[in-house]
């Protein structure tokens, strides 16, 4: 297993709010975007920024539809370089799907563009936009680390025998501990974590090799309740975590 990454997502703005595809830009995954043949949006960070991670979550991508990500020069400008693009086929799994980038080299930019392209294949739709800088620490996860599913809906049984259902959703989560961080690991990871509490969207990926079921690895939402890190000795930091995905 390689070393879980955390990505605190960026604040940012679409250029051209009239544009569809800042419907991205909220972490609902329900608040969608839906792109037929080829669609470009500029996103502004502020400031220049370093980024290294890019997310475009809960979509339907198919074979024949590509995703690009662009630094540019300006709000209209032309690309530094492609620092990440591919296929959103790759990788699906099952259920919802996801299409994350940890690059191995961050770039710095404030404005990105975001690429569209679905070809003759028809439209997709895709509920998120993030970007970050990933905290990865040099451990990783410890053994024990594992998923759950929560259902929001009832069952009560009658007095007949059945049911009364009212159906929910069912959603993943995830939760791990880290077991050896380092202390500038561990002032980094505390700083994430006042950032975000547990009232902001956070991007945690249990692994992000591009290999299969990096999909059913990927995790978007809310962090649990928060606990005290923990000093193992000197040089060794142990802290416990879970994360609750949006449905």
């Amino acid at each position: 297993m390689k070393a879980l990454a955390i990505i605190k997502p960026e604040p940012f703005a679409p250029v051209d709010p009239a544009n569809t595809m800042a419907r991205l830009t909220t972490p609902d995954p329900k608040e969608a975007a839906t792109v037929n043949g080829t669609a470009s949006i500029v996103f502004d960070f502020g400031y220049l920024i370093q980024l290294d991670t890019f997310f475009i979550g809960y979509h339907n991508g198919k074979a024949g539809q590509t995703w690009k990500i662009e630094p540019i020069d300006g709000p209209a400008g032309n690309p530094y370089i492609v620092f990440a693009q591919g296929s959103f086929d790759q990788f699906q799994g099952f259920g919802q799907f996801h299409t994350v980038v940890v690059g191995m080299t961050p770039y710095i930019a404030r404005y990105w563009r975001l690429t569209i392209a679905t070809g003759s294949t028809g439209s997709i739709t895709m509920g998120v936009f993030a970007a970050g800088a990933a905290f990865v620490p040099m451990w990783g996860q410890e053994l024990g680390a594992g998923r759950n599913i929560t259902d929001t809906g009832t069952a009560e049984r009658l007095f007949g025998g059945g049911f009364a259902i009212d159906e929910g959703a069912r959603v993943g989560g995830y939760q791990w501990t880290f077991g050896d961080l380092q202390a500038l690991e561990i002032r980094r990871l505390y700083q994430i974590v006042k950032d975000v509490g547990v009232t902001k969207t956070v991007l945690v990926v249990e692994d992000p090799e591009q290999t299969e079921g990096l999909n059913e690895r990927v995790h978007w939402g809310l962090f649990g309740k928060l606990d005290f890190y923990e000093r193992r000795d000197p040089a060794n930091w142990k802290w416990g975590f879970q994360i609750s995905d949006w449905g």
